[in-house]
């Protein structure tokens, strides 16, 4: 009797082990890794790449940069100017943002040339781009995808920047501003920050948190200046 018992007990064993097996190789059963809503290290350029001198300004402005960005093109993506690789992606990758014009939205925005990043997912995502050298200041231009009025927001929400050095633990600071009300469709505005003799290779671009408020934003003309 003990002998069958102990034949059934290895039989069920075995059935448990070759079940999750199964389960794993299929999907059935979840990982246990969780995602992360912050991003690893500074994307790892590779180590040929190409180092331009302090003090050089470099646009990035989805026209003119290595490869050609044709629109639709989603991210994460990397993107070269003047000599300087910038790596842009997001937590809610694939495709969070991509590449649109006027052409492709119809939005009116004066502050824009050609193309722009665009936010493809209504929750409120956040923007990393990291770059192949150090990076002493920036300037971006946006657009929060919000309507001003009567039954709409009282006033534009603010866009942060945040820059770090190497990851996300060690920020070097930070800045916000909101865009300004025209007669174009969206608040528009630019965003600055200058580290101030230090430098950074990591930034983070997010749209803060306001009711009523936008969820969404444009990004175009990023220009930095090499440490």
């Amino acid at each position: 009797m003990k002998k069958i018992i102990v034949i059934v007990l290895v039989l069920v064993i075995a059935f448990v082990i070759a079940a999750l097996a199964v389960g794993n190789i299929f999907g059935l059963f979840p990982s246990s890794q969780t995602s992360s809503n912050t991003p690893p290290n500074t994307f790892v350029f590779p180590s040929n790449t190409t180092h331009v001198p302090s003090l050089t300004t470099i646009t990035y402005d989805f026209n003119h940069g290595i490869p050609v960005l044709l629109e639709g093109h989603n991210t994460p993506f990397i993107q070269k100017s003047g000599g300087v690789e910038a790596y842009f992606s997001s937590p809610s990758d694939p495709a969070a943002f991509s590449i649109q014009s006027y052409d492709t939205t119809f939005y009116t925005l004066s502050q824009f040339s050609g193309n722009y990043l665009f936010d493809n997912k209504i929750p409120r995502d956040k923007l990393y781009i990291s770059f192949s050298q150090p990076i002493s200041s920036i300037t971006l231009t946006f657009a929060t995808v919000e309507y001003y009025g009567a039954g709409h927001v009282d006033e534009p929400s603010y866009m942060k920047l945040t820059a770090y050095k190497d990851s996300m633990p060690t920020i070097i600071g930070s800045n916000s501003a909101q865009g300004i009300v025209s007669d174009n469709i969206f608040p528009q505005g630019t965003l600055s920050y200058d580290a101030a003799g230090q430098f950074f290779n990591l930034i983070q671009i997010e749209l803060l948190p306001q009711q009523p408020g936008g969820t969404d934003f444009l990004v175009d003309n990023i220009r930095v200046t090499t440490a």
